[in-house]
């Protein structure tokens, strides 16, 4: 959380407990200032630490769902070192290019193979099933540049629930990325080659 979401959030919670302490009819004047203040900031705080804390451990286990598997290749490497997202293009039948930002989770078997989950509505998923080619590219490092892209990818989508509870029970990591599969879809993305940038290197192209 931002912030400013805590601001807001401290914002709405004084307002309503200022207007439930005057529902109940209790005293409402400068003796009482006091008690009001740390009765706002305890249930604040009360309110907060708790879902601060829910949304440092969310954070954390989908980063480490997203992360790459402890492999000691180039590409694998260059994985450990980038932020766990990727750009996802897809396109439609009409040409039409959709690009997105997504949370992956690296197969333990194949480095080339990353597992997505969604809504089975998105464009995302509607385009695959027309056109599986599609393209990926991860996010760069700052100060070096570093980053991968790759036009030689290819996804599939599965939507069946029953398909999408016995892919997650092969790879557990796909449960830490989201575990209610109600309306989901799986989207699996294998590479055949990606290329390997940054600003101090000559671009490298790696084939799996």
């Amino acid at each position: 959380m931002y912030l400013k979401r805590f601001i807001e959030l401290f914002i709405a919670y004084a307002i309503s407990f200022l207007l439930a302490i005057l529902a109940i009819g209790y005293p409402f004047n400068f003796a009482h200032l006091g008690s009001i203040i740390a009765g706002v900031v305890v249930g604040y705080l009360v309110l907060v630490i708790p879902l601060t804390l829910l949304t440092i451990k969310k954070m954390t286990t989908r980063e480490k769902a997203s992360g790459v598997t402890n492999k000691q290749s180039k590409f694998s490497k260059v994985l450990s070192k980038l932020p766990a997202y990727l750009y996802l293009a897809t396109k439609d039948n009409d040409g039409v290019i959709s690009n997105s930002i997504i949370t992956y989770s690296q197969s333990s078997d194949k480095e080339n193979v990353f597992y997505v989950v969604t809504d089975a509505k998105t464009s995302r998923v509607n385009n695959i099933k027309e056109n599986n080619q599609v393209g990926i590219a991860s996010l760069f490092d700052e100060k070096t540049g570093l980053r991968f892209s790759s036009n030689q990818a290819f996804a599939t989508v599965t939507t069946d629930f029953d398909e999408l509870q016995k892919i997650a029970g092969n790879v557990s990591q796909i449960k830490q990325l989201d575990e209610n599969f109600h309306g989901k879809a799986v989207i699996t993305i294998t590479l055949d080659s990606a290329i390997i940038e940054s600003f101090r290197t000559q671009p490298e192209v790696i084939t799996f």
